[in-house]
């Protein structure tokens, strides 16, 4: 109602001329007629568009959860390799540490039998030098008395040159 009597608050000066008071009065009914129409088309399409906003607004919150859906999954997946790779790293450092301490075992093992080996050697090339060293000390023993059984037999053959040729 405020519209249509600011409308002719508007008109009326405008149209001050030769017209009739009923023909203003005609043409201020169809201008209100039609206002009002277009009042009705404007709440319509405001209806209109306020369904639409109701349609969109289920539609977003539909694909709102859906994302969150799929983003729970694409982290749950995530989680799973993350895990699987931890593991799998996991078993191969042990892996790597249980074969670095079978491989000292192994040289361990395989170096003991050197070992003791070596150390019977030793113990035999020490016997075999003390034996050595008397053998050593023997002969020159045997050699002192030789020589000195050579110069009894060369005072011997001065003393008797008969026994010479024995």
């Amino acid at each position: 109602m405020k519209k249509s009597l600011l409308i002719l608050l508007i008109v009326f000066p405008l149209s001050l001329s030769a017209q009739t008071d009923r023909e203003l009065l005609l043409e201020l009914v169809k201008q209100h007629a039609e206002t009002n129409k277009q009042i009705a088309e404007t709440n319509k399409q405001i209806a209109e568009v306020s369904k639409q906003q109701a349609i969109t607004s289920t539609k977003v919150d539909g694909f709102e959860k859906a994302v969150s859906i799929r983003f729970d999954d694409a982290n749950k997946r995530i989680d799973i390799l993350v895990y699987t790779a931890l593991g799998i790293g996991g078993v191969l450092f042990a892996g790597i540490f249980g074969l670095i301490g079978v491989i000292f075992w192994d040289r361990r093992a395989t170096a003991k039998p050197f070992e003791t080996k070596t150390l019977a050697l030793k113990k035999e090339i020490n016997l075999l030098k003390e034996r050595e060293t008397k053998l050593e000390e023997r002969e020159t023993r045997l050699e002192e008395k030789q020589l000195k059984n050579e110069s009894i037999l060369k005072k011997l053959i001065e003393k008797y040159p008969d026994l010479a040729g024995v």
